[in-house]
């Protein structure tokens, strides 16, 4: 259901963006025979709070709603993407500088560490074994890890 997607996103953006959120992911499929319209929103100042999820949930179920975007029955999820969140590139490094990650490298490594540094050029990860550098365009996946 694309055309969903299509409608709503610029909707959910602009929503989000008033509540001083950003949108992570958005999906609408069919998951143990109901549709399933998955809202993972972000706080760029720091982690997603129950309440936010709520407040979210509250607004954009109100739009749907009143303006019949979806017309048959579905279920409505707004999360976060978690403490161990996937990182999607760059900013994201930048970000996360001071935090524990871990990276998979295009050429087979894999490094875990806390993001020291992150530029276009190179991130730099302290390691137990000391520093490691890569460019940005090494990173095949990455994500942060929930440091105790």
């Amino acid at each position: 259901m694309q055309e969903v997607i299509e409608k709503i996103r610029p909707v959910v953006i602009e929503m989000l963006k008033n509540l001083g959120l950003e949108l992570f992911d958005l999906s609408f499929k069919r998951e143990r025979g109901n549709w399933v319209l998955r809202v993972v929103i972000d706080d760029p100042n720091g982690y997603v709070s129950i309440k936010q999820c709520e407040k979210v949930s509250e607004e954009l179920g109100e739009y749907l709603d009143l303006n019949n975007v979806i017309e048959h029955s579905y279920v409505l999820e707004v999360s976060s993407p978690g403490l161990d969140r996937p990182m999607r590139g760059l900013e994201d490094y930048k970000r996360f500088v001071g935090k524990l990650a871990k990276f998979w490298l295009t050429d087979g490594r894999f490094v875990m560490g806390h993001i020291i540094q992150a530029d276009e050029t190179e991130v730099v990860v302290e390691t137990e074994s000391g520093k490691i550098e890569f460019r940005p365009d090494q990173v095949s996946k990455s994500k942060l890890e929930v440091e105790f």
